[in-house]
């Protein structure tokens, strides 16, 4: 009876531990958890998108917005275009928010030399524009980058967007322009030779130029 007991205490922790194995695996792998509300894709193109893979969760600040949808080759270009998802609730302003961002863009229009030397029916009709264009704007300023990053304890990469300090702000469904690849150990290695090479081979030309130079000026005692 009793070793009945413990064999099905252990039967029941084995189930247990698998089933906690299978969810760990499924969120490291980006399968469940997904769920992003108000979503809306955006675009960024890279020169090395090496190990990133569909799935691939998007963050910002260490929050997860957004995971990628797919990765295409533009062949005019050559350079890897990812399409990701993003969370509309995470990196939209609420209503409070929207109407201090238009007021700071209201200002700098107004400081702007286009906006001052128009007509007050252009200058309301840019007003009218500008605020036409907040309304479907991201958290993302133009100043801010992209990047494909590596994460340090499982070595999955990711999409990690760093924020700039910009006041002006891209649009849904719209591509950030400033993207940061990921580096391959080929690489890191074949720069570090060149370049050492390279310097090796300037001091040794700035040597050998001093040494010259210095022999020319030196007099000569031969007759």
């Amino acid at each position: 009876m009793k070793s009945r007991t413990s064999e099905l205490a252990v039967g029941i922790f084995v189930i247990i531990f698998g089933v906690a194995l299978f969810f760990l695996a499924m969120k490291v792998s980006g399968l469940v958890g997904t769920n992003l509300r108000d979503s809306y894709n955006m675009t960024a193109s890279f020169d090395n998108v090496n190990g990133l893979k569909p799935r691939a969760k998007v963050t910002m600040s260490g929050v997860t917005i957004g995971r990628v949808t797919d990765i295409t080759l533009d062949p005019v270009s050559r350079l890897a275009t990812v399409h990701f998802d993003l969370d509309g609730k995470l990196t939209s302003f609420n209503t409070e928010q929207l109407k201090k961002v238009k007021a700071n863009a209201l200002e700098e229009l107004r400081y702007s030399t286009e906006y001052s030397e128009a007509d007050p029916a252009k200058q309301k009709e840019m007003e009218k524009q500008l605020a036409d264009n907040m309304n479907s704007i991201t958290s993302i300023d133009e100043d801010a980058y992209i990047m494909v990053a590596t994460n340090g304890l499982l070595g999955e990469k990711y999409l990690k967007v760093v924020p700039g300090g910009g006041l002006n702000y891209i649009k849904r469904g719209e591509s950030i322009p400033n993207t940061q690849g990921t580096m391959d150990l080929e690489d890191l290695i074949s720069k570090f030779i060149t370049g050492g090479a390279g310097k090796s081979s300037a001091k040794a030309a700035e040597e050998k130029t001093s040494t010259e130079s210095t022999e020319d000026a030196q007099p000569s005692f031969v007759e």
